[in-house]
């Protein structure tokens, strides 16, 4: 059998695909035939084109991994809860997907980097927690924690006995979106403690703002909206939200953010103007329109269209009042697309500094 790491992290939202992506291209260059599987995986609201999971989709193109995609991603979730698999014969079944999946990528390879969906526990209520799936696949875990002292480490020891119970080994924890200013702390500090209670630390990884934008395409997708004009700008990445609730004249002041997203009534064609004007006539006052969405269902007037179609701003439709888009835009948790070339090239650049992969590599061990 090769050697098998399961990448799984203590809690959503930790960047754990961005370690798995950046660690899977660190050990490309070390090994010659890698296999990579996800065993659970979701389709993202909006996206019914992806038959598999995205990150499955990421890895095979970033790192150029030969397996079949169908083995890559043997079960994979739709939005909703799936009562279907709460039943003991889909828990068999699927348990039986995962295995038979695995053995196929497996095959002829040196290591294979199986990511996980969350926290140990995570799909439990299916039979198909990270720790039994982990288990299953003979594999070693390497947690993904976020932040800085406090929480990750509580959060790093409350996964380990998990796993523990369930007889499967922590190799151990890489902590991820640290504040820079907090970077020796975690280094210092935090490795410590963690390795006072036998769990060994290979890095830190600082925060990357520029990495936890998300994109114009990702707030379609989210709101189930139209497109209006901009098809081609849906990649703009978004760096802060502004909800257009007041007058013209006092929504200029706060134009002074680059990467604005603007959520406004479509009936509201001053703000609307205001914006635009802001976006490419004062460029100097450095601030830029990652796009515009329009709330309530409400097309603005045929004059007003015709001029957003001269300009190369994304601009989007959507059914609901303001509050809820903007609440809506918030939830959104960043993705990496497959075809981000230079978010993809910064995260394994970052992993390669910050993280100890060779260690990683040795500590797998050799399994045939």
């Amino acid at each position: 059998m090769p050697k098998n790491i399961y990448i799984t992290a203590t809690r959503e939202n930790q960047g754990k695909t961005a370690v798995t992506l950046g660690l899977t291209s660190a050990f490309c260059r070390k090994l010659k035939n890698i296999g990579f599987i996800k065993p659970i995986g979701r389709i993202p609201k909006g996206s019914p084109r992806h038959r598999v999971d995205e990150d499955t989709l990421l890895i095979e193109k970033a790192c150029s991994v030969h397996c079949s995609i169908e083995d890559m991603n043997p079960v994979t979730f739709t939005p909703g809860f799936p009562h279907a698999f709460t039943t003991k014969a889909s828990q068999d079944e699927n348990i039986g997907k995962v295995w038979n999946a695995y053995k196929r990528v497996a095959e002829g390879k040196e290591l294979v980097v199986i990511e996980g969906t969350g926290h140990a526990a995570e799909g439990a209520v299916f039979g198909l927690s990270n720790a039994l799936l982990a288990k299953v696949c003979e594999a070693k875990v390497l947690l993904v924690t976020a932040g800085g002292i406090g929480q990750p480490v509580d959060d790093v020891l409350l996964n380990s006995a998990y796993y523990q119970r369930e007889g499967v080994e922590v190799l151990g924890v890489i902590v991820n979106k640290v504040r820079p200013n907090e970077m020796q702390a975690v280094e210092e500090t935090t490795r410590r403690i963690l390795e006072e209670r036998g769990i060994r630390f290979f890095g830190a990884i600082p925060q990357v703002p520029e990495l936890e934008q998300f994109t114009m395409l990702q707030v379609l997708e989210e709101l189930g909206g139209e497109v209006l004009h901009g098809e081609g700008r849906l990649s703009n990445r978004v760096g802060r939200i502004m909800v257009g609730a007041m007058t013209a004249h006092n929504a200029i002041e706060h134009f002074h953010d680059q990467e604005v997203l603007l959520v406004v009534p479509g009936d509201r064609d001053d703000l609307i103007l205001a914006a635009l004007v802001s976006a490419f006539i004062d460029r100097d006052r450095g601030f830029a329109l990652s796009g515009i969405v329009l709330s309530g269902g409400m097309r603005p007037s045929p004059t007003l269209v015709d001029m957003i179609r001269r300009v190369q701003v994304p601009v989007i439709l959507a059914p609901n009042d303001s509050f809820t888009t903007a609440t809506d835009i918030h939830s959104i948790v960043v993705r990496i697309s497959p075809f981000d070339k230079e978010r993809i090239q910064t995260i394994i650049d970052q992993v390669a500094v910050h993280v100890r992969a060779d260690e990683i590599l040795a500590l797998l061990g050799d399994r045939r």
